[in-house]
């Protein structure tokens, strides 16, 4: 067995041995040496220091309205009928009064000409009567005189003042009539006036669903009316918690991306009686102005509203601040030396806050 091999191989392990053993050694004493001496080594880092400033700030709340038209209505006929003529389109703006609906009438007609007739028929019935009770009247009188001069017995003059009585009560009767006749009249005018829709206010009429010769029953809906106005109602929701702020007549500057690039007034005209059992917000109506229309009627509208007093606050990056689950928390940097200790050992240290 050759010896000489194996004898290399161990020198060269004890060699290696002994190095590893002495660098160990050297190591050793060094961080020793540093502990006793001082603190332990600790890395630079490379960081950006922002000055905390302080500002004016006001609590805002990011809310969602919805929109609504000042007066909103939708149109339906009163009575049944077939459709004769129509006086609107589909999106158009109806001024005041304008007649949107008329439906046939002819039947209406017809009887309205017979109950005019009614009416001139009693009216001539009461000039008959006028005439009997004048001249009941004037046999009365001459009965009378006649009686005086005992020409004319008792029971005439009762006979004759009897012909006035049932001339005047034949009169009233005929004046009664008449006055049956012309409520026919003001019946049928009232029915025929119903057959024709008209617009109750200035605004724009949704999408038409009606058509000439279409028969409607009585309640159909014809068309939505939604007002046109300078200003709109904006409805939006607040936590009960900031329900003491609001009141009618408070003025608000509230940003949204649909109300435009600068800041909108909202007046508020209307706080809600009641809370919401379920989510415990409460309703608010407030006013903005829409003169260009921008705004329609049921529009999902995000808007940021100040919901407290202007206080002053800290205010540092948001880069700056490290987020957990238990806090937020930053980073504040001082000088970690004693004041006794001379500048160059002054060095600034974080410390988190």
């Amino acid at each position: 067995m050759k010896l000489a091999p194996l004898l290399t191989g161990v020198s060269v392990f004890a060699i290696l041995l002994g190095v590893g053993g002495g660098l160990a050694l050297y190591k050793y004493r060094q961080l020793a040496e540093s502990g006793a001496g001082g603190p332990g080594y600790e890395p630079a880092e490379s960081v950006r220091i922002v000055e905390a400033g302080e500002i004016e700030w006001r609590p805002m709340s990011d809310l969602v309205g919805t929109a609504f038209s000042l007066r909103s209505v939708r149109v339906s006929n009163e009575v049944a009928g077939r459709v004769k003529s129509l006086g609107f389109e589909s999106g158009t703006i109806v001024e005041a009064g304008q007649p949107l609906l008329t439906l046939d009438d002819t039947s209406e007609q017809a009887d309205l000409a017979a109950a005019r007739a009614s009416v001139r028929v009693a009216q001539a019935s009461i000039a008959v009567g006028d005439a009997r009770l004048n001249l009941a009247e004037t046999e009365l009188k001459r009965t009378m005189e006649a009686a005086k001069n005992l020409a004319a017995t008792p029971i005439e003059v009762d006979r004759s003042t009897s012909d006035v009585e049932k001339a005047k009560a034949e009169r009233d009767r005929l004046l009664a009539e008449v006055d049956q006749a012309k409520s026919r009249v003001a019946q049928v005018e009232a029915m025929i006036a119903k057959k024709v829709m008209i617009a109750p206010f200035r605004g724009r009429t949704g999408i038409r669903t009606v058509h000439e010769g279409q028969y409607l029953a009585e309640g159909a809906p014809v068309v939505m009316l939604e007002e046109v106005a300078d200003k709109i109602y904006l409805d939006f929701t607040i936590p009960q918690e900031y329900l003491s702020r609001v009141r009618p007549g408070l003025v608000v500057m509230a940003t949204s991306a649909v109300l435009g690039d600068e800041p909108v007034r909202i007046e508020v005209v209307a706080v809600d009686a009641t809370v919401s059992n379920d989510t415990r917000n409460a309703r608010v109506r407030g006013l903005v102005a829409n003169a260009d229309g921008r705004i329609l009627p049921g529009m999902f509208v995000q808007i940021r509203v100040p919901v407290g007093e202007a206080k002053p606050f800290v205010i540092v990056p948001s880069t700056a601040v490290r987020r957990t689950s238990y806090a937020d928390q930053v980073f504040l940097i001082a000088p970690s030396a004693l004041p006794t200790d001379p500048p160059e050992q002054h060095r600034l240290r974080v410390t988190q806050r």
